[in-house]
């Protein structure tokens, strides 16, 4: 029985968050995200994530995963902007 609930939870789960990509795409597909990782000593930019539409749904979340995996000395600014319909 625990099986089955734990299968129906996790496939519910994937279902979800497959949504939520397909809806991101569809209703904002002009919309872009970056996010730069930025040393707080040197003010330096380590790394930017980047992406439009569908693509910008972690962005955020994976942008705070690697400055915390590179320490404390790190922090998240995110801009968002929107695409003309030219580009």
């Amino acid at each position: 029985m625990k099986t089955k609930n734990l299968f129906l939870l996790s496939a519910g789960s994937l279902f979800l968050f497959s949504c939520a990509n397909i809806a991101r795409g569809l209703v904002t597909p002009n919309q872009c995200k970056e996010c730069a990782v930025i040393s707080l000593t040197t003010g330096d930019t380590i790394q930017k994530f980047q992406g439009c539409g569908s693509s910008n749904v972690r962005i955020y979340e994976d942008a705070a995963v690697f400055a915390y995996e590179h320490g404390c000395d790190a922090t998240v600014v995110c801009r968002t902007w929107k695409l003309d319909e030219g580009e």
